[in-house]
């Protein structure tokens, strides 16, 4: 278990990275950091991974201080791993010797039945004699992944992991990280800025914003409640609506007219006989539509439907529970 305490970093001209962070990482489970970039993700991690100093709080592995580079000859923990988004290969060798070099001191027939493994699990057995500069972006972000795991790390920390990837990679990771994590009983942590994959596969969620730990929960928690506009924003589409406004919907009023809601778009539904508005653009995503419904000259939203026919100009009624607005903090 890995936990760190009220991590705070600062660098020239009064820049503050990391505010004050505490969080824990569980063998077996993943937790995902979302925020934009220069929210101190990066930063953050290297202080995790012991690359970087803290100038206050302390990460603590199973009880143990994991001591920062200012102390120690060599940079690092040798329980943690930390993948970075330009992979760090050794580019005049295959991906397999790559792996190998992670196990190089350890028995050689396990060695070698170690490597098989991986790379049978992560899908590079048909290039594992090629060099990176042979194989594609994905197969490059797996072996830099197999590699940090082969020895079976305490911790796995991840930069970015789905960023420079395209749809069918980014699958292909996601099921590749839940299963090295969940089989290996591994500590991993992984940041990105885009909140799609860390609700699917994070079992915690934080959201990070200027250094500071904003919001920490299961991530139907913080995608359901999130507790700031930030956070909200930051986890998927979502529609900001002040209290005043609220009566367009059909929902009660509120003493605090300036007050700020959320109101998800798959929890307004089209509705014949609902709240009576007008499309002002659709884009349809497949599986759904995204519509922009006009309700009035101060209030548009968005809502999901699986209604394909709708255009800009149609008229469309909705329907709005009272029980989906969430109330937020600036």
């Amino acid at each position: 278990m890995l936990t760190a305490t009220k991590l705070t970093k600062a660098f020239a001209n009064d820049v503050t990275a990391v505010r004050s962070v505490s969080l824990t990482l569980e063998p077996g489970r993943i937790t995902g950091l979302v925020g934009a970039s220069g929210s101190g993700k990066s930063t953050l991690l290297n202080i995790l991974a012991g690359l970087a100093d803290a100038d206050s709080g302390e990460v603590r592995l199973n009880g143990e201080r994991v001591k920062g580079p200012g102390e120690v000859l060599v940079a690092g923990h040798p329980q943690i791993r930390l993948v970075h988004q330009e992979y760090q290969l050794m580019p005049n060798v295959s991906i397999r010797d790559n792996i190998l070099y992670a196990v190089r001191f350890m028995e050689k027939t396990y060695r070698e039945s170690r490597v098989d493994e991986l790379l049978k699990r992560c899908r590079l057995v048909d290039v594992q004699h090629r060099q990176p500069r042979q194989v594609s972006g994905g197969e490059k972000q797996r072996a830099a992944i197999a590699r940090a795991v082969a020895d079976k790390p305490a911790v796995l920390l991840l930069d970015e992991p789905f960023s420079h990837l395209d749809l069918p990679n980014r699958l292909v990771i996601r099921e590749l990280l839940f299963e090295l994590i969940k089989y290996d009983r591994t500590a991993c942590l992984f940041v990105t800025h885009d909140a799609t994959d860390a609700l699917s596969i994070a079992d915690t969620l934080g959201i990070l914003r200027h250094g500071r730990l904003v919001q920490l929960d299961a991530p139907a928690t913080v995608y359901h409640k999130p507790a700031t506009v930030y956070a909200a924003r930051m986890t998927g589409s979502v529609n900001i609506l002040k209290g005043k406004h609220l009566p367009v919907l059909g929902l009660p009023e509120t003493n605090q007219p300036d007050a700020l809601f959320c109101l998800r778009p798959e929890q307004i539904h089209a509705d014949p006989s609902g709240i009576p508005g007008r499309v002002r653009a659709a884009f349809f995503r497949g599986s759904h539509s995204e519509v922009d419904v006009e309700l009035s000259r101060y209030v548009c939203v968005r809502i999901l439907t699986t209604r394909s026919d709708l255009k800009a100009g149609q008229d469309i009624g909705i329907r709005v529970s009272a029980e989906s607005v969430w109330p937020l903090k600036s």
